[in-house]
C-alpha cells in the first residue's frame, strides 16, 4: 500500500514538472540541443565493490532560454558497467537510463565564458543482469550543479559541468545509493 502511493505521488510530480517544463517553450527566447560525455561516479558502496569506482556516461540535451538568464533543460542519458559478482565472480551487468528535467541560471557573461550554476529533478529507470536473473526498478532523486559554457563563434558552444546527484532505490528493502558525481564536457548548438 505504501509503495503504490509513493509511486503515484512520484508520477504525479513527474508530470506536474514536465508540464511547467514543456508549457513554459511559449515564452523561449532561444534553443539548443547537443550531447555530452562524462564520468559517473555512483556512491554505493556495495555497487563499487562490485562494478569498480565508475564509468562513463553519455548524453543528449534539449534546452530553451526564458526571462533573464534562465535555461530549462532536458536530458536524456545512458550508463553501462560491467563486473563481477563478489562471491562467486560470474559476471554481471548494470545498466541505467537517467531522464532529468532541471533549470541553470547564468551568472555573468564574461568575454565567451558563461558560468552557471543549477538544479532539478531526475528519473531513473536502471537493470542489473546476471546469470541467476535479472532486476530492474526505477526511482526519483535531485541533483545540483555547476559549470561553465564557452562559446565557440555565434551558435557552437563547449560545456563543462560538474553534478551531484542524491537518488536512492529499494529494489530488496535494501537502500541502493545510485547518485554520486557526475563531470562531464559536452558540445551544443543554439538557434
Amino acid at each position: 500500500m505504501y509503495s503504490q502511493n509513493g509511486g503515484i505521488m512520484k508520477k504525479s510530480l513527474a508530470f506536474l514538472f514536465a508540464l511547467l517544463f514543456f508549457g513554459s517553450l511559449i515564452l523561449a527566447k532561444e534553443f539548443s540541443v547537443g550531447a555530452s560525455v562524462g564520468y559517473y561516479s555512483i556512491a554505493d558502496s556495495t555497487f563499487k565493490q562490485t562494478y569498480g569506482s565508475g564509468n562513463l556516461i553519455y548524453c543528449g540535451f534539449f534546452s530553451y532560454v526564458v526571462g533573464h538568464n534562465i535555461e530549462l533543460r532536458g536530458e536524456i542519458s545512458y550508463f553501462h558497467d560491467r563486473g563481477e559478482m563478489t562471491l562467486t565472480k560470474e559476471p554481471i551487468e548494470f545498466s541505467m537510463i537517467p531522464v532529468v528535467l532541471g533549470a541553470r541560471y547564468k551568472i555573468v557573461d564574461i568575454y565567451h565564458l558563461s558560468p552557471y550554476i543549477g538544479a532539478g529533478f531526475d528519473f531513473y529507470s536502471f537493470k542489473e543482469s546476471a546469470r541467476i536473473g535479472d532486476t530492474s526498478d526505477s526511482t526519483v532523486g535531485f541533483h545540483i550543479e555547476g559549470g561553465c559554457a564557452v562559446a565557440l563563434g555565434e551558435s557552437f558552444f563547449f560545456d563543462l559541468s560538474l553534478r551531484y546527484i542524491k537518488a536512492d532505490a529499494e529494489p530488496y528493502d535494501e537502500i541502493i545509493r545510485l547518485g554520486g558525481f557526475k563531470v562531464a564536457v559536452g558540445v551544443g548548438y543554439s538557434f
